[in-house]
């Protein structure tokens, strides 16, 4: 084996070939072209040594060598990182070698012998290509505030179990149903799965069924043609077919209707579109994920949704445990989400009291881990000092805060005790669609359904004021950049 550095900075190239004087050749040559650090082996198992004490960005490796060849070595790299890029280079090619290497992950495909051009561009592009990758996925777990499994599900043996089934189902092209209560984390194991395959370099399209109308979702989901119903003035590609080649996530499956559950039967069991008015079908590539937190057994016993349905949907399931199940994990979650508030509100990291931390651990939580994320964010917006404390969080509960949502007690006339409360449910809402917008009227007016003016009324009646909720960061930037962002009230 040979190690050549070049900058210690740089990504690194795997180069594996049974033949040294072609591999000594090579390893002196790409780093004269291309900034990257070299290691060589001459075979299979070494170059799997070395992966394991050394980051690797970049493969390269011949077909023919041996013990294992350079197609078998590709399904171990893949199984072992999905991410690293492999180029395979033989002196036998034929158009089945590279269909094979390529379906099965290989990045590109050269030719021995190759000119010194063609091998230094097929490089550059392929650790062009695994920078953006690994840069996409680093972006995407801050953006999305998706939460690192393994720091905090690795020690509770129900999560441990869900974990080990994500990591496991993940490399098989399997279609997924993912069950749980809702605010469980279905959503986040579904982009897990995606993300850990091989497919994880595109985005996945996510389909939440209950939000889009009946009467739109098959347009939406399957497309149409020009003139397939009044206003279809074109073609227009479905979500369906954006998917193709990466993941479909249909988001709480359960509430589509049987119409709508036989088209989807025939895409899983055909692979195939026929968007509406169309003649033609079409073959795609899909991976599907689904989700639910219905009963489906019950709902199959009613005839409300197709056994044969749920039998293609159930080839996997992944089961999400509330979060009562592990209230252990409840401080680390909870730190977590105050970390990211913080960043998310250009706010300073804030403690927690350890009686708002007992109070935490003690709550039912009936939404569970997406409940206790909108607990900690309220909390953070408005603590006032370096501590959270239980008061922060008295709104959160009901059986807390409102007492009078304790009808055992009531001693008030029945109109005011309803006006009470519907005036405090509507304080809330108005709360939670206005922190998830940073403050932004129109963005929550819109997420809400009603008109601005309407959503403004409802906050001068319940004395909620946007710009509480607007993050100092914003603030400064806007002061500092001299523009002004009004909302008119």
């Amino acid at each position: 084996m040979t190690d050549v550095t070049f900058m210690n900075d740089s990504p690194t190239l795997l180069i594996v070939d049974d033949e040294p004087d072609f591999l000594r050749g090579l390893a002196r040559s790409i780093p004269k072209e291309i900034s990257c650090r070299v290691l060589t082996a001459r075979r299979a198992a070494d170059a799997l040594s070395l992966m394991e004490t050394n980051p690797v960005e970049l493969v390269l490796t011949d077909i023919r060598m041996p013990d294992m060849n350079g197609i078998e070595l590709l399904d171990e790299i893949k199984s072992r990182d999905p991410w690293v890029t492999v180029v395979i280079m033989t002196a036998y090619g034929s158009i089945d070698i590279a269909v094979d290497a390529i379906r099965k992950g290989a990045y590109d495909f050269v030719q021995k012998p190759f000119k010194p051009d063609e091998i230094n561009r097929i490089l550059k592009k392929a650790l062009e290509r695994n920078s953006l990758i690994r840069e996409n996925i680093r972006l995407r777990s801050r953006l999305t505030g998706m939460p690192d499994l393994e720091s905090f599900l690795s020690d509770h043996p129900g999560m441990t179990h869900v974990l080990r089934t994500i990591r496991t189902v993940a490399a098989i092209d399997v279609t997924v149903l993912i069950r749980g209560e809702s605010g469980t984390g279905k959503e986040l194991a579904a982009r897990a799965i995606h993300m850990l395959s091989p497919r994880g370099e595109r985005p996945m399209v996510t389909v939440n069924c209950p939000t889009v109308p009946e009467s739109l979702l098959e347009s939406e989901l399957f497309g149409y043609a020009k003139g397939a119903f009044t206003g279809a003035s074109t073609n227009k590609e479905g979500l369906i077919h954006e998917a193709d080649g990466t993941t479909l996530f249909l988001d709480e499956i359960g509430d589509i209707t049987p119409a709508m559950q036989t088209k989807l039967l025939r895409l899983i069991q055909e692979r195939e579109i026929k968007p509406l008015g169309s003649p033609h079908s079409k073959l795609v590539d899909v991976r599907i994920i689904a989700s639910t937190n219905r009963d489906l057994e019950a709902k199959m016993a009613e005839g409300s949704f197709r056994e044969d349905l749920f039998y293609r949907l159930n080839v996997v399931t992944v089961f999400m445990p509330s979060l009562r199940e592990f209230p252990q994990h409840i401080p680390i979650l909870a730190q977590r989400f105050v970390q990211q508030a913080a960043l998310e509100y250009g706010i300073p990291p804030k403690s927690i009291s350890e009686e708002a931390m007992h109070h935490l651990m003690t709550q039912p939580w009936p939404g569970n881990i997406r409940q206790l994320r909108n607990a900690m964010q309220k909390a953070m917006i408005f603590c006032k000092g370096d501590v959270l404390q239980l008061s922060d969080f008295l709104d959160e509960q009901g059986k807390v805060n409102t007492p009078h949502l304790d009808t055992s007690g009531v001693r008030q006339p029945f109109r005011v005790a309803r006006d009470e409360l519907l005036e405090d449910f509507t304080r809330r809402y108005l709360v939670d669609a206005l922190t998830r917008n940073h403050g932004n009227v129109s963005a929550a007016a819109r997420e809400s359904g009603l008109e601005r003016q309407h959503f403004q009324k409802l906050m001068r009646k319940c004395n909620v004021k946007p710009d509480v909720f607007r993050t100092e960061c914003n603030q400064e930037l806007q002061c500092n950049s001299g523009l002004q962002f009004r909302e008119i009230e």
